[in-house]
């Protein structure tokens, strides 16, 4: 057993080891310690900047592909030289009594009929003339008149009588044995309200004529014949290919027409072949 005196200092000594040299426990209600005080006039620290997200550009939209450019169209052809602009013409002596006859050409594709308007080595009217025009103008072709002899003119118009107004020309035929056409007779034509025109060749009016080109303000009806073959014929008023004389056929005086084929029988009726312009008709 252990002495009174010695409990008591026993019970100090476990006393004091209870409560220990490291002092008292901290109460669990203390406030935690502040933290170290600022210091004076010193600058805010900097602010760090949120990260910032880049956002992402938009995916390009495939565009579609540029479309090819067209060719350049190409510069159309040329048309055949005359041929939209020629019509088949016939020219006769003939007594013509059947007006089948007429619309038979007009069918085959002829536009303008043109006759001998006097009674043959005369200056005379000749009796037919006007039956035969009013025949080819119920046929729907166009008409016009000549004399085998210039100098007969006057006469030769005056034969067409009502029909005079409807006349595309009067043709003033130079060739060998007929008259030499003057100033005097182109101004007759004309006043008796009708187109001069001059009917020549190539082969005819420089050894008639002298070449003159004293006329050349005058449509040119030219002749340049060949064996031409009917059945593959298509009009074209310049082929043969124009030869210059007398002043005619250059740019300027290019012929109206042209006599492409002497003596063809067109069912029956002899007849001449020519092209003429189709934009000189009226």
């Amino acid at each position: 057993m252990i002495p009174k005196h010695l409990a008591f200092v026993f019970a100090a000594v476990l006393l004091l080891g209870l409560t220990g040299a490291t002092g008292a426990r901290p109460s669990t209600n203390t406030a935690p310690d502040a933290g170290p005080s600022p210091i004076e006039n010193a600058a805010p620290a900097a602010e760090v900047a949120p990260l910032v997200t880049p956002t992402p550009a938009p995916a390009a939209v495939p565009q579609p592909a540029a479309a090819p450019q067209a060719a350049a169209a190409p510069a159309p052809a040329a048309a055949p030289q005359a041929h939209g602009n020629s019509v088949k013409v016939l020219d006769t002596t003939a007594a013509i009594t059947d007006p089948n006859w007429f619309r038979q050409a007009y069918a085959e594709g002829f536009r303008l009929y043109v006759m001998h308007s006097t009674a043959w080595g005369t200056c005379t009217p000749w009796q037919q003339t006007q039956a035969q025009l009013k025949m080819a103008l119920d046929a729907g072709l166009k008409i016009a008149v000549y004399t085998r002899d210039a100098s007969c003119w006057e006469n030769g118009i005056k034969a067409a009588g009502p029909y005079i107004s409807q006349l595309q020309f009067f043709a003033l035929d130079i060739e060998p044995g007929g008259s030499l056409v003057t100033r005097a007779m182109v101004d007759g034509v004309r006043s008796l309200g009708v187109r001069p025109v001059i009917y020549s060749g190539s082969g005819m009016w420089p050894g008639l004529m002298g070449n003159s080109t004293a006329f050349s303000d005058v449509p040119l009806w030219d002749t340049d014949t060949s064996n031409l073959n009917y059945a593959r014929w298509t009009a074209n008023y310049l082929a043969p290919a124009p030869v210059q004389y007398g002043g005619w056929n250059t740019a300027g005086t290019m012929r109206v027409g042209i006599q492409q084929k002497f003596e063809h029988t067109l069912n029956g009726i002899n007849v001449d072949l020519n092209s003429f312009n189709a934009s000189f008709l009226k």
